[in-house]
């Protein structure tokens, strides 16, 4: 092995041959005989102190040759301990590098691709079908297919270099008869070095999300006592790294909650006893923040059998940021993510969205024809607040700049769960308001994005489709009669979501009897309109019942056959000017 390290490190060729097993076996080896040696000495012990004493030069000789028989038998066990533990750990991790070449063979198989013995990734010829759309599909599923392929690659190699150099440096050490178990934990077994498993990658994620499959894989490349050592004592490795497994999230998550709660309830104190009269807004800041904590451990302390699990908390930003899934997300077949607009904040809104979606899922569950529904919150970034429109110019709901400086939040977070999986989930996003601007820009990057659904999107960064590299038919467009942002908010956001080429338009609205219109002389339109069934203004898309409600669920599952689609006497009664926060229904049509 050392010289494949002065060699640059094993190759994809070398990791394919190496034989975890053989190592694992010849640990086991080591193991017996220590235990033959610890035996040794135990019986060494137990003569020195059985026999007669006596006294003399002869009896010192024999105690200083008796305690120093007993030292290098000690030390044969503790070298013999620290070599045995050394090759199991290289066993361990050997075995977690060659699942990741396997992983990447099966991800490219799956897609028709080949990963040859020395890791070069071949692509199939692709026939051209004609059709710009399907093509750029095809080619933004190739890019994800190469950047997940190529991680796993690297990290593998990563991952055997350091095993090799690793385990080069521990046998030297032993047979040098250093204590190769010096720094190990208390309580640790014999030979057990401290567990420091290397961070994990950092850097910057470009068009593709190299950097969310390199997380994934750097996970995968850990065994399973360096994960838990990540988890004791660098939660904030993972609690926001997208590509690390849900239910590891979830556990670093709890750690950083409670050193999170710790520092905002000090600071509120802190600003309480000590603060000064200019102190008001940096008050009204922290109890801010203590009331999204509170909401977080509300919502996960609830117990109506429904798992949650938190993804993130972020108090490093301007506001709280939160991530909490209803459902399982590592092993559901279908995750959807719902992005929030103006004014969302973790404390004012965290509860209500969590019972809401609650309600959604179960509905979900009825149609995923035995598939397990997963629901997340994604409160990820700063979302813009009503005060800000007067007080900011970058963080204005009026300018499309946090939309698109947080857009590789969202498509990292959504690739990510899709990355820590062991097989992937049908995906779609739910974004409402500014969040649909949001998902707008998200859906420009390279993602896994399955289906989006915007809800009175203000408007698209794009004017077709095709420029998003979604698939035929995924992208849908949802804006309910007197939603204002959804009709004219396109002035300044780009395109209007229902002009984008391609875009599906769904149901909002549903008329009592069909064909029968809503815009009659002097009657009000709620005497044509089924109200249960139809979304007013422009927050009732979530409401139980809606039309758009029940589209969400489908979309959710990936049923797109039980999508309502806007019909054309629907399209009229949403299309009848500003409602300026009046009921659209109550008003009849005044002119003749």
């Amino acid at each position: 092995m050392t010289a494949a390290t002065l060699a640059g490190g094993p190759g994809i060729r070398e990791i394919r041959e190496a034989r975890p097993a053989v190592l694992l076996a010849v640990a086991r080896r080591l193991e017996e005989r220590r235990a033959t040696v610890l035996r040794c000495t135990e019986v060494l012990l137990w003569r020195r102190s059985a026999v007669t004493r006596w006294s003399g030069p002869a009896a010192r000789a024999a105690l200083a040759r008796h305690a120093f028989v007993v030292d290098q038998l000690s030390r044969l066990g503790r070298s013999l301990a620290a070599t045995g533990h050394a090759l199991g750990r290289a066993a361990r991790r050997l075995e977690a590098a060659a699942d990741l070449v396997r992983r990447a063979d099966r991800r490219a198989a799956a897609e028709g691709a080949w990963v040859d013995p020395d890791g070069v990734v071949l692509l199939p010829v692709r026939a051209s079908l004609g059709e710009p759309l399907v093509e750029a599909h095809r080619t933004r599923l190739d890019a994800l297919l190469l950047a997940e392929v190529h991680a796993c690659l690297h990290e593998a190699q990563r991952a055997a270099r350091e095993l090799d150099e690793e385990l080069a440096r521990a046998l030297l050490e032993s047979a040098r008869g250093s204590d190769p178990t010096a720094g190990a934990s208390p309580g640790a077994p014999a030979g057990a070095a401290t567990v420091r498993p290397s961070p994990p990658p950092s850097g910057v994620a470009g068009g593709v999300p190299d950097l969310v499959f390199s997380t994934a894989a750097w996970w995968r490349s850990l065994t399973a006592e360096e994960q838990r050592w990540v988890l004791r004592e660098r939660p904030e490795w993972v609690g926001a790294r997208d590509g690390v497994p849900a239910g590891a999230r979830h556990e670093a998550n709890l750690t950083l909650l409670v050193r999170a709660e710790r520092t905002a309830y000090g600071r509120v104190q802190e600003l309480g006893h000590d603060g000064a009269p200019w102190d008001a807004g940096e008050r009204t800041r922290a109890q801010e923040r203590v009331d999204g904590l509170r909401a977080i451990r509300e919502v996960l302390a609830r117990r109506d059998g429904v798992q949650r699990q938190l993804l993130l908390v972020d108090t490093g930003a301007p506001d709280l940021r939160a991530v909490v899934a209803i459902g399982d997300v590592d092993r559901a077949d279908h995750v959807a993510t719902y992005v929030g607009g103006l004014s969302t904040t973790v404390g004012g809104d965290l509860r209500r969205y969590d019972e809401t979606f609650v309600r959604m899922r179960s509905e979900a569950l009825q149609l995923a024809r035995g598939g397990d529904v997963a629901i997340v919150t994604w409160m990820g970034y700063d979302a813009p607040q009503l005060r800000e429109i007067v007080t900011s110019i970058d963080r204005n709901v009026l300018s499309s700049k946090l939309a698109r400086d947080n857009a590789a939040a969202l498509a990292d977070f959504v690739t990510g769960v899709d990355a820590a999986r062991d097989r992937p989930a049908h995906t779609s996003v739910w974004a409402h308001s500014y969040g649909g601007t949001l998902a707008g820009f998200a859906v420009l990057r390279t993602s896994v994005i399955d289906d989006v659904a915007v809800l009175g999107a203000p408007g698209m960064p794009f004017a077709d489709v095709a420029k998003a590299s979604l698939a035929p038919g995924s992208f849908n467009v949802l804006g309910a009669i007197g939603d204002d942002v959804f009709a004219y908010g396109w002035v300044v956001h780009g395109t209007a979501p229902a002009a984008v080429a391609g875009a599906v338009r769904l149901s909002t609205l549903a008329l009592k009897a069909p064909a029968s219109g809503c815009n009659h002389w002097l009657r009000p339109r709620s005497d044509y309109v089924d109200v249960g069934r139809t979304s007013v203004g422009h927050s009732d898309y979530l409401r139980s019942g809606t039309d758009s409600a029940r589209n969400l669920v489908a979309l959710a599952v990936g049923r797109r056959d039980l999508r309502v689609l806007q019909g054309d006497d629907e399209r009229a009664c949403t299309t009848t000017g500003p409602s300026l926060g009046t009921d659209p229904l109550a008003w009849p049509r005044l002119l003749p």
